[in-house]
């Protein structure tokens, strides 16, 4: 796990499902470093480990299920707040799938850290 300004790299992932929720209508503002939030999704049918990511109360999609397990025990377990999802990356022309790159970030235990 390597660190960058206090905060330690955990996975990336492209957002899966992006073309089937609002990313369409908040494109324009998804920049590189902006930050998402993330929520497990209990009324998902199809993945008990669904991961939701959102900006600013706009679903884009989920965490992929191939990489979504240790995540979503995570915070089953309560540690709601050790996450940061950053954008890493976004190619407006690719498949919708391929559209925007997520970092995930975990923060330090009681640390202060500065907000980005």
């Amino acid at each position: 796990m390597s660190q960058l300004i206090g905060y330690y790299f955990f996975k990336s992932f492209y957002i899966a499902g992006f073309s089937y929720y609002e990313g369409a209508f908040v494109f324009d503002e998804l920049k590189i470093g902006t930050k998402l939030e993330i929520a497990l999704d209990d009324s998902n049918e199809y993945d008990k480990n669904a991961v939701q990511i959102s900006y600013k109360g706009k679903k884009l999609g989920y965490i992929p299920r191939e990489t979504n397990q240790e995540v979503a025990t995570l915070l089953q377990a309560g540690y709601n707040d050790i996450f940061m999802p950053i954008i890493q990356q976004i190619a407006p022309h690719s498949h919708p799938e391929k559209q925007v790159k997520v970092g995930l970030f975990i923060l330090p235990k009681e640390k202060d850290l500065p907000v980005l």
